[in-house]
């Protein structure tokens, strides 16, 4: 599910970036500029959005697991 709304994202936020920078291109009023410029923003924090929410790696969390696991119940942590 959390990839659907990734993808989504991307592909909207695309072509929100691509049809601003058309619509700013071949405007000549000052509000279809506007339009497009703030479509072209919407795009852009979109995609800044993926990138913040996207995980770089993603561990099994295996390890800490094990290390909870192998802790008998005599053992005190001290820091």
């Amino acid at each position: 599910m959390e990839f659907i709304i990734i993808a989504t994202l991307g592909i909207l936020g695309a072509a929100l970036i691509a049809g601003g920078i058309v619509m700013y291109r071949k405007s000549e009023s000052a509000h279809g500029r506007a339009f497009g410029a703030a479509a072209i923003a919407a795009g852009v924090v979109m995609w800044v959005i993926i990138i913040i929410v996207t995980p770089a790696s993603q561990s099994s969390g295996a390890y800490a697991l094990s290390v909870v696991a192998n802790m008998g119940s005599g053992d005190i942590i001290r820091g």
